[in-house]
């Protein structure tokens, strides 16, 4: 497994707010989208988790990063096809209730 997964396993969460598997899941699809703009938001979400793991970057810095993104993917929909405009507005909810309500608040 890799950093930024085993990261995100390690979480302590004993609310159960923190849907693993589906952060996860979300990072990966998008890392693979057949759009070039929401594939560069999934790997820019790995590689904030993993520095944040590393300790390169501060709880409150990586929760910047993280709406930083899901701001630009909201001004990227516009833009959109119909079938874009939907899988970037999954990952803007994934990162609002995923990243913003679930991993930040846990870490």
């Amino acid at each position: 497994m890799s950093i930024w997964e085993n990261f995100i396993d390690d979480i302590a969460d004993p609310a159960g707010k923190l849907a693993k598997t589906e952060l996860k899941g979300l990072i990966r699809d998008y890392r693979k989208d057949a759009s070039g703009f929401l594939r560069r938001q999934g790997r820019k979400m790995q590689r904030y988790i993993t520095q944040l793991a590393r300790g390169e970057i501060t709880p409150a810095e990586f929760r910047q990063y993280m709406e930083d993104i899901r701001d630009l993917t909201e001004m990227e929909k516009v833009r959109m096809s119909v079938a874009g405009k939907a899988r970037a507005q999954r990952l803007v909810e994934g990162i609002t209730e995923l990243v913003i309500n679930g991993l930040v608040k846990a870490i």
